[in-house]
């Protein structure tokens, strides 16, 4: 392998390893993945996991490789998600009952975003908001980022008080 292939190959792997803050973004935007798929497909989140770890992280993206997830986190938030859904949905549910039959895209990212705020106490609020924001924008273009800042912030307000 020549040098220039070399160093090529070590920038990717440099790339796709990524930040420990970009590894937790891919984490919550994998998480949102699965809950959608498993919304979709009306299985449990925890029975995706495996195939998400085996076939989806790491894929390729139009602009190179996705950032490898941090598989802790990754873990916890399909794990936690799978056994507090009911709990999830009660607190999820008067909030959208409001607005009318919510997608399952946006119900994915709140549900993930919902189970942050309330498992992970030690990690910021406006950390948890932002990185669901941002996968939000990445999919929609309309006004569904302020509908998902507005009731995560709600959330955030009543669970972390």
């Amino acid at each position: 392998m020549s040098e220039a292939s070399q160093n090529e190959s070590q920038r990717d792997t440099k790339r796709s390893k990524g930040s420990l803050k970009a590894r937790k973004t891919a984490s919550r935007l994998l998480s949102v993945q699965v809950v959608y798929q498993s919304l979709q497909n009306k299985v449990s989140p925890s029975s995706l996991y495996d195939e998400y770890m085996t076939y989806r992280r790491g894929m390729d993206l139009d602009d190179g490789m996705m950032v490898e997830p941090d598989v802790q986190l990754f873990q916890t938030l399909v794990s936690g998600i799978t056994e507090r859904w009911g709990d999830l949905e009660q607190i999820i549910q008067p909030r959208v009952t409001e607005i009318g039959a919510v997608q399952n895209l946006l119900a994915a990212i709140l549900i993930c975003g919902t189970y942050e705020l309330l498992a992970n106490p030690e990690v910021d609020t406006p950390i948890i908001i932002s990185d669901y924001l941002d996968i939000t924008v990445g999919f929609y273009e309309g006004n569904e980022p302020k509908l998902v800042n507005g009731i995560l912030d709600a959330i955030a307000k009543e669970l972390r008080n």
